[in-house]
């Protein structure tokens, strides 16, 4: 009797203690670092072809969309710090039947430097220095199917001059040209292998190069113009702050997603702008979702938002879904 009753206290024990072992998760450890210099660049490309004829509801023609898109990437890491490099470029051009010539559907070159050095005791968290500088590569320009009346504002005729036509120049290459600089600590608050949170928060600068350079705000409802605008120089300081998320649904999906903000104490803002800080907030966000068809050959969609109210009181967003043929250069 007390054999048995020994037994079938040991047996529950031994289930006590397999079920408090089970409950208590292993610690996640972060994977080991790779020291040095690390290099990655890819290119890709993607094509879209599509005819319509006697389709109700659609202009007979063809649509076309060419694209092009590079990344690369040149990282150093060390026990205690980390320099990040990266240049992106994203090319577009799309012609419709509406818009019977190729007209640029997406311009950007990026170019980033970021330092980050890991306090001795506590290694997710330290002081960082970050730049960059971006800018489209071409020209820009409003195109219009038919005969179009503008009317362009700037500094000498605040009223708008009118001009009529079926294609206006907006911008210059790489301009309006976006500078950046920033200085403050940084928190790697998740760091494994499937998923990596990092924040930031500190004080930025933000310059933008427009003067001379111009966009369209809208239609006047009363007339039908199309109303441009000259835009100006932007110069601010102030609190920046930022989130991003990196992170890997399975071996060939993958997602990331962040946000930077800069709220500017500092602006030179026009006379009679009665906007404060909060209101003249700078946002810079993106999302991305990207998933290997082949090793050659991936779908991704991209999103990014842009909010400059001092520059233009719009938001400026791109949704963009695409099939990329692409080719690791290294």
């Amino acid at each position: 009797m007390r054999a048995n009753l020994f037994a079938t206290l040991v047996v529950l024990w031994s289930f006590q203690a397999m079920a408090e072992e089970a409950a208590v998760p292993a610690p996640v450890t972060p994977p080991p670092k790779v020291l040095g210099w690390q290099k990655s660049a890819n290119i890709g490309a993607n094509v879209s072809l599509s005819s319509s004829q006697d389709v109700v509801g659609q202009n007979d023609g063809s649509t076309q969309t060419y694209g092009l898109n590079f990344k690369g990437n040149l990282n150093r890491v060390s026990e205690g710090d980390e320099w990040r490099n990266g240049l992106t470029i994203l090319e577009n051009t799309t012609k419709t039947p509406a818009v019977p010539r190729f007209a640029k559907s997406g311009d950007e070159v990026k170019l980033n430097t970021t330092y980050l050095y890991s306090l001795p005791n506590h290694p997710d968290f330290g002081p960082y220095v970050k730049g960059e500088v971006s800018a489209p590569m071409f020209k820009g320009e409003d195109l219009r199917p038919t005969l179009t009346t503008y009317l362009i504002k700037n500094r000498s005729n605040p009223a708008g001059a009118p001009f009529t036509g079926t294609s206006l120049r907006l911008t210059d290459s790489f301009r309006p040209l976006n500078t950046s600089e920033s200085v403050g600590m940084f928190w790697k608050a998740v760091t494994t292998e499937k998923l990596k949170v990092e924040a930031r928060l500190g004080f930025g600068a933000l310059q933008i190069n427009a003067v001379d350079q111009y966009a369209v705000t809208g239609t006047d409802a009363a007339t039908g113009f199309v109303n441009v605008q000259e835009l100006s120089n932007v110069n601010q300081a102030g609190l920046e702050a930022a989130l991003s998320v990196k992170g890997k649904i399975d071996e060939k999906s993958s997602y990331e997603a962040g946000v930077e903000t800069l709220t500017p104490f500092i602006n030179n803002k026009a006379a009679g702008d009665d906007r404060d800080a909060m209101k003249l907030t700078n946002v810079d966000g993106f999302a991305k979702f990207n998933t290997n068809i082949t090793s050659w050959a991936g779908l991704s969609y991209d999103y990014k938002l842009k909010l400059q109210p001092q520059l233009l009181d719009r938001a400026q967003q791109i949704h963009m879904v695409v099939l990329n043929i692409n080719y690791n250069l290294f």
